[in-house]
């Protein structure tokens, strides 16, 4: 039960079209028997999901179709590590805290981390991608991978990019020169380039084409950090502020809270409950600090904020792993995310608002380097209330869509965001990513129906509604149909002598092939033809839900 979910809870409806759980759970300790378990699900066709700790909510780690949870959390060595090259090589089982404590002692820190750094795998987060800690000088996590080592949904491992190890340790060279000279051919045959050019094939795209088993990370001298922290009244200061500090000073990181996020925080005061909050921090030079925090409370004068003592600096430095805490308002939480414009931020904010305003939420997020801004709406729930939590789900969705009218994207894909793949990736990138997919994955096994889509398991309880509804809608447009098209033959021929051999209503056999057919089609379906469906349902009932 624990490994089959991620930090979000499913509504029942949604395992009416993927998996409730796992069938067994493994966790390999090195790369062979990881290569072994792959080879066994290949000769037997079994579905593999590679798995982190769970931390993302794009369901990315959960099942779809049922068998294999391939945890990575047995696999967390830390195997090469060069200050010269400012670079460390690690198994993706380790969490960003223990790489970041090791780093630590020898005077370096990482340039992106994820705020889920407590737990969260550094291979669920290169496979996911996103922005973190740090992003708002350095971009996102992918910009900060050299080199992948993978194992292939054929078996293969490969290494794409420039993965930094010992020589003289490398007992799978030989392995790896087979896989990457087969992976070269393909590459080309595709119109791609080498394997040394081609880590996005594995970084952002959640496993579906391999599975992460070292990275080579970026690490950066961990110069004085010195954290700051503003409040406004309102998101529109907030914005100027962020805006012209993000060009004079270019912090190490920065996050806004909004004030239906600071409302709900235990440890705050006059200054900061129900106010726009501007965090973050810089990492420099003493020299170069002392400056910048000049820049920061100048700034923050004119653009009418107010500055807030070093205590509670850092107070919200040290609050940055731990967004979670917001779920002791739920107790559950449903999470909505999307990439927007910063200079949009006070309309999409307001817009948000007034979208979610019989919802209970608190909006935070993260300002990147590129002028983009993630936008992370914490939807508070109770998943004991099935009803409304179910149709709530549907805001989730709401969120997703509105970063389309503001020129965004949503933060990830995963499962959920799938319908937006081709344009959060690029028509170009996703249609390359496809292209591979069925070159390096011909049954669909590894993490099936992510990213790319596909067939969805339909439940029992599906199956029986799609029979009602098929059966109903056909007998009801027996009925009324050929009167309203003036079709009174059709009721003529159908009550003739031709069909007196059959004793059951004809109307009532028509209802039964309609059912039928619904069923088929409900078999057949793929995620997006699911969601289409489903999310326009849970929209008309959530309206009449509020009303």
């Amino acid at each position: 039960m624990i490994y089959s979910k991620d930090v979000t809870s499913l509504p029942d409806l949604a395992h009416q079209i993927v998996s409730p759980r796992f069938d067994v759970i493994t966790q390999p300790v090195d790369v062979l028997s990881l290569q072994n378990l792959v080879m066994y699900a290949i000769e037997n066709g079994i579905p593999i999901v590679p798995r982190g700790n769970g931390t993302s909510g794009w369901g990315g780690a959960i099942p779809t179709r049922g068998g294999l949870c391939i945890s990575l959390s047995g696999m967390s060595e830390i195997l090469y590590f060069n200050e010269f090259e400012s670079a460390v090589t690690v198994e993706t089982g380790i969490t960003w805290r223990d790489l970041l404590a090791f780093l630590g002692r020898l005077g370096f820190t990482l340039p992106v981390y994820p705020s889920s750094a407590t737990a969260a795998t550094v291979g669920g987060f290169v496979a996911s991608g996103g922005l973190g800690i740090g992003s708002t000088r350095n971009g996102n996590i992918l910009k900060q991978v050299l080199g992948i080592e993978a194992i292939l949904p054929n078996g293969k491992i490969v290494r794409l990019g420039k993965l930094l190890l010992d020589p003289k340790n490398d007992v799978l060279k030989e392995r790896v020169d087979e896989g990457n000279s087969w992976l070269s051919e393909e590459l080309s045959d595709a119109g791609l380039g080498s394997p040394e050019q081609e880590t996005k094939l594995f970084t952002g795209t959640y496993g579906t084409l391999g599975i992460i088993t070292k990275v080579t990370l970026k690490t950066i001298p961990n110069l004085q950090l010195i954290p700051f922290t503003c409040s406004f009244d309102s998101i529109a200061d907030l914005a100027r502020a962020a805006d012209r500090i993000l060009s004079d000073v270019k912090p190490y990181f920065i996050r806004f809270l909004a004030d239906n996020y600071t409302s709900k925080l235990r440890a705050v005061n006059e200054y900061e409950s129900g106010k726009y909050i501007l965090t973050g921090a810089l990492l420099d030079t003493i020299y170069q600090n002392e400056d910048n925090i000049e820049i920061i409370k100048t700034v923050t004068d004119e653009e009418k904020g107010q500055i807030l003592d070093d205590k509670r600096a850092w107070f919200y430095w040290s609050e940055r792993l731990y967004p979670l805490r917001i779920k002791r308002h739920g107790p559950s939480i449903v999470p909505a995310e999307m990439l927007a414009p910063m200079r949009m931020l006070p309309e999409i904010l307001e817009k948000t608002k007034a979208e979610l305003r019989n919802s209970n939420v608190a909006i935070e997020g993260t300002l990147s380097n590129d002028g983009t801004t993630s936008f992370m709406v914490w939807i508070l729930d109770d998943e004991r209330k099935k009803v409304s939590f179910t149709i709530g789900w549907y805001r989730s969705f709401q969120i997703a869509s509105l970063a389309e009218r503001f020129g965004g994207l949503p933060y990830a894909v995963g499962l959920w965001n799938g319908r937006h793949a081709r344009k959060f990736y690029g028509s170009d990138v996703y249609n390359n990513l496809k292209v591979m997919k069925k070159k390096l994955d011909l049954n669909d096994i590894m993490n099936p129906v992510k990213v790319f889509g596909g067939r969805v398991t339909i439940g029992r309880e599906s199956m029986l509604l799609g029979f009602l509804l098929g059966f109903i809608v056909t007998m009801i447009g027996g009925w009324v149909l050929p009167g309203l098209l003036n079709l009174g033959w059709l009721n003529q021929f159908l009550s003739s002598s031709l069909f007196q051999f059959i004793y059951f209503p004809i109307l009532g056999l028509a209802g039964l092939v309609g059912g039928l057919v619904v069923v088929l089609i409900t078999r057949f379906m793929r995620l997006n033809q699911a969601l289409a469906i489903g999310i326009p349902v849970l929209r008309i009932l959530s309206k009449l839900l509020r009303r």
